[in-house]
């Protein structure tokens, strides 16, 4: 995945969570809380990664990721 289709997914996911209050633009130095993605709902992010685009995300990354920019960077340098 490009770092675009990246922030796209996240940027859809985050939108369909909080209809009506779109997130433009979504910078990388946004916490998933900013953009209304709770814990759970991150979860399910990266549930979404892995079942859509065979990207999995090693439990032990898991605390290194609190922002967009975090997530993308992640998955680019993998």
């Amino acid at each position: 995945m490009t770092e675009e289709q990246i922030r796209a997914l996240v940027r859809d996911f985050a939108e369909n969570l909080n209809p009506g209050e779109p997130i433009t633009p979504l910078k990388p130095e946004y916490t998933f809380d900013e953009i209304g993605v709770d814990s759970m709902s991150f979860v399910d992010l990266l549930f979404l990664l892995e079942r859509e685009h065979g990207i999995e995300i090693p439990d032990d990354d898991l605390p290194e990721i609190t922002t967009v920019g975090d997530l993308v960077a992640h998955v680019t340098a993998r």
